[in-house]
């Protein structure tokens, strides 16, 4: 229950805000409560301004960045095309020597030369060859192509490379074709 003053016969509550009421507001009091419904709006329409803004700014980031995408697929390649241009350009001459009739020894040695250059294209590349001879077979980076009996190695190792394999960074692009050796089976009668 609330208690009312004897004199006013009003609770204390009430008797506060009716002075507070009684107040005199200024001019100045009224001009500011008067422009603050504007400056509010203002202040929406600003915001809403910068958020407009935003969201543009996130539209062409992304634009920028898919047209930068597409130019690293397009023309990543470039630097690794030079090198095999070079490799082409050498098997040329090598295919233009035979013509003239050179010596087979210069021919090999033309072709060698010719493939430390695809090799060193290769691993400016990033590109490593797989050549697993005598190694543990690794189904991951190997490809068995057959199983051959041979007791001077210990199973599942690799005996012959049939076909180098070949990785990029941490990716096999191709996996090596191996022969694997296996133990002889000896079958109880």
């Amino acid at each position: 229950m609330i208690k009312k003053d004897k004199e006013t016969g009003k609770a204390p509550e009430e008797e506060g805000l009716l002075e507070e009421d009684r107040q005199e507001i200024s001019d100045e009091d009224l001009e500011d409560i008067a422009k603050e419904p504007l400056s509010l709006d203002k202040q929406i329409e600003d915001l809403q301004e910068k958020v407009l803004r935003a969201q543009a700014e996130v539209q062409n980031v992304r634009r920028i960045a898919a047209q930068e995408v597409t130019r690293a697929r397009l023309y990543g390649a470039e630097s690794l095309a030079r090198e095999f241009l070079s490799v082409g350009d050498n098997l040329q001459r090598a295919v233009d020597s035979s013509i003239e009739g050179a010596d087979l020894s210069v021919m090999k040695e033309g072709l060698e030369l010719t493939f430390k250059s695809f090799e060193s294209a290769l691993a400016s590349a990033g590109i490593t060859s797989i050549d697993p001879v005598d190694e543990n077979f690794d189904p991951e980076k190997h490809e068995a192509l057959s199983l051959m009996q041979d007791e001077s190695k210990e199973e599942n190792t690799v005996i012959e490379v049939v076909q180098k394999g070949f990785m990029i960074l941490d990716r096999v692009l191709r996996p090596a074709k191996v022969i694997v050796s296996k133990k002889l089976d000896k079958k109880l009668n």
